[in-house]
């Protein structure tokens, strides 16, 4: 009582009354909250801050709680504040919406596609002396001043800016960005799929052959020039073999978190421990090692599955014994002996406990699968054992210790929930393609193997079952992240982004990928058929997540819980990479990562692309991405050469104490079975008592082992 006690007040000094009251009854919610770091920032030049600082919260010293509650009525004032001139500055530059956009931007490229072909021989026009002189000056000036710039493909935005800074693009006359007279021909449709949404422009026809003529004019000069500045988002458009080391370029020369495998083998490491990074547990299958380690990890859920639905139906008040029951009640004591093994394995390091040899007891584990399916199946499924108020709060007692134990050892239990999915994704694809969910492990080991050899081209990534749900339906977000260094690790996170809705009503029992998959070319198909109260192209910006986050009583949760972690979890990937990539100096990159949100809005990392589809699919995108480019000159531009610049939206994440990857729980070998029965005692007598002999079998456990290895000596 008085533990819960002190939970509760911690959570009102941190989070406010509000922001508790909503999850007073979410013990699981509680301890993510309490355990979750904070990042704050520190607002500069009006909202564009330049650093979000990193601090992790003691909670348990008293001056500290003390001056943080002292301080949440000015945090509030602040972030009242930051909103609104943030709002401010959106809805000044939000131009298009669902009906309009296709059109505008349609408009808006076929005036600049008319403009790039005209024959200027026949519109008769040509650059006076003063024009021809000042674009002479202009451009002998920027090769001067090292202020000449390349952008190798489509994103007039990028020239736009730079062109407003005194920069000069060297661009071949005739080498377009993109087929001109090809778009004149297609549909208005085609918008969606160019690289970045099109200039917006109110240049008339005579301007837009004045600026070809200077272009004109500009290259003669420049085209046996290096470009001091060159954007681009395939890296593969770029000859690193003539590229000058004084050139700044926007790709990393090599990174491996941008692929599947590639990141779940760069936090291989995070898979079983509690740290900074919310990473869903994956597996690469490349051989039998991989594969056992899979098969093992899938049983273990399985197990830990069957205590959580017990436990949740007996506090439900749901009768899950009778005499007529389908499932034996002999699958209660498998599980809880199971269990009894995997802590004594963890705890004494054996690694030869029979029933964890599961080739060798194939066909126990295969008849608990069976009955944990239809555990967790069938609504009706109840154990073969007649009722009696003692036999449930004998089990609840048994299953509520044990579910407890395991936590220390299960650091992803919030997420796992009870179906034990799984979400199989191949290595190459990317926009939901091949992507497939199961909980049957013959359906996934068939998937990733062929003629029993391994494919090496599926990731295993657990499934996170208890999402934060919008309208009854699933979301993930959008981060756009930039790199500006990997040798020391810096990194800015974008103020907004996009949530992607899936259009119909999340379930564990539905597995369609319209309930599942949210992204964007995926979700298209099912616009149609949305649930009422999903938006028309199922996405929002930030700033719509968080009007909704304010509604439904979480005003602050954004700033406390959802962007700081977003932020952590990124720097923590990034930490990971920096052994396995390959950085050059003058070099930043614009990654995207898709985060989801749990529902107590602890966000994980889902995986990180690294070409992060700028293209204007929706009028959310086609809006954000002209901010979003403008602000990356900003930030690789303006502050490279002012630490006081305007950085747009862009908050750059500064660590003040960066804690080494968590190691795995350690437990004291001078007290193995004493660490484990200190918990809270249980209010009746044969609770102890069902405490001492578990205690009695680790012992007889700890002794046979011990008796064992004397023998093999």
């Amino acid at each position: 009582m008085n533990s819960n006690n002190n939970t509760r007040k911690i959570l009102l000094t941190r989070y406010g009354k509000k922001s508790f009251l909503n999850q007073k009854n979410k013990t699981e919610s509680c301890i993510h909250l309490l355990n979750t770091p904070k990042i704050q920032c520190l607002p500069l030049n009006n909202f564009n801050c330049n650093e979000v600082k990193r601090t992790i919260a003691n909670n348990t010293k008293t001056n500290d709680k003390h001056d943080h509650s002292n301080r949440i009525p000015e945090l509030k004032q602040e972030c009242k504040n930051s909103r609104l001139l943030m709002t401010s500055s959106l809805n000044s530059r939000y131009q298009l919406n669902f009906k309009n956009y296709i059109q505008e931007l349609y408009k808006a490229l076929i005036k600049e596609c008319n403009y790039n072909l005209l024959d200027l021989n026949s519109f008769n026009t040509t650059l006076d002396f003063e024009s021809l002189t000042s674009v002479t000056n202009r451009t002998l000036k920027a090769i001067k001043d090292q202020q000449i710039f390349s952008v190798l493909g489509y994103f007039p935005i990028i020239s736009k800016e730079l062109k407003k800074r005194g920069w000069v693009e060297k661009r071949d006359p005739y080498r377009s960005p993109i087929n001109y007279s090809q778009c004149l021909k297609s549909s208005p449709w085609m918008v969606n799929w160019i690289e970045s949404p099109p200039l917006i422009s109110s240049v008339n026809e005579k301007e837009g052959a004045m600026e070809r003529l200077k272009s004109l004019q500009s290259w003669s000069f420049l085209k046996n020039k290096r470009s001091d500045f060159i954007f681009v988002t395939r890296k593969q458009l770029i000859n690193w073999s003539t590229l000058s080391k004084l050139t700044c370029v926007s790709q990393i020369t090599k990174h491996v978190f941008c692929t599947k495998n590639g990141l779940a083998l760069c936090l291989e490491s995070y898979k079983n421990v509690e740290s900074n990074l919310m990473f869903p547990r994956c597996h690469y299958i490349r051989n039998e090692a991989d594969n056992d380690a899979f098969v093992e990890d899938y049983i273990t859920t399985a197990l830990v599955s069957t205590l959580k639905f017990i436990v949740k139906a007996i506090e439900n008040n749901k009768r899950i014994f009778t005499a007529n029951g389908n499932i034996p009640y002999e699958i209660i004591n498998f599980v809880e002996q199971c269990i009894i093994q995997f802590l004594n394995k963890q705890i004494t390091g054996n690694t030869e406990t029979g029933i964890w040899k599961f080739k060798s007891q194939k066909e126990k584990w295969n008849e608990f699968m069976i009955h944990y399916t239809k555990l967790i199946i069938d609504s009706n499924a109840q154990f073969n054992q007649e009722y009696t108020n003692e036999l449930e709060l004998d089990v609840y007692a048994k299953f509520k210790y044990l579910l407890e134990k395991m936590k220390p050892y299960r650091p992803q239990h919030y997420i796992d929930g009870i179906t034990n999915t799984w979400i199989i994704k191949p290595t190459s694809n990317c926009s939901g393609h091949g992507i497939m969910l199961s909980r049957d492990l013959q359906t996934i080991q068939q998937k990733i193997t062929e003629n029993d050899i391994f494919r090496n081209n599926y990731i295993l990534q657990k499934y996170i079952e208890r999402p934060l749900l919008v309208y009854t339906c699933k979301i993930d977000l959008r981060q756009w992240f930039l790199v500006t260094n990997m040798n020391p690790v810096v990194v800015w996170m974008y103020k907004e982004g996009y949530v992607r809705f899936c259009a119909n009503s999340f379930s564990m029992e539905n597995m369609h990928e319209s309930v599942h998959l949210s992204n964007v070319r995926l979700q298209i198909k099912y616009r149609k058929i949305r649930n009422s109260q999903v938006p028309e192209e199922c996405m929002w910006d930030y700033r719509e997540l968080q009007n909704h986050l304010r509604k439904i009583g979480q005003d602050y949760v954004w700033d406390e819980l959802i962007f700081p972690g977003m932020s952590e979890s990124i720097y923590a990937v990034l930490q990971a990479a920096t052994d396995t990539s390959s950085y050059r100096d003058n070099t930043f990159q614009l990654f995207g990562a898709d985060f989801l949100i749990t529902e107590n809005f602890i966000p994980y990392l889902i995986e990180i692309n690294s070409i992060p589809g700028l293209n204007p699919s929706t009028s959310v995108i086609a809006n954000l991405v002209p901010m979003l480019l403008s602000d990356i000159v900003k930030v690789t531009v303006d502050y490279k050469k002012n630490s006081n610049a305007d950085t747009g939206l862009f908050v750059k994440v500064v660590p003040e104490k960066w804690k080494p990857s968590a190691s795995a729980v350690v437990v004291d070998s001078r007290n193995q079975f004493d660490s484990l029965t200190a918990v809270v005692p249980f209010t009746f007598d044969y609770h102890r008592r069902w405490m001492d002999s578990i205690n009695k079998k680790l012992v007889a456990l700890r002794l046979r082992n011990e008796s064992s290895n004397v023998r093999k000596l």
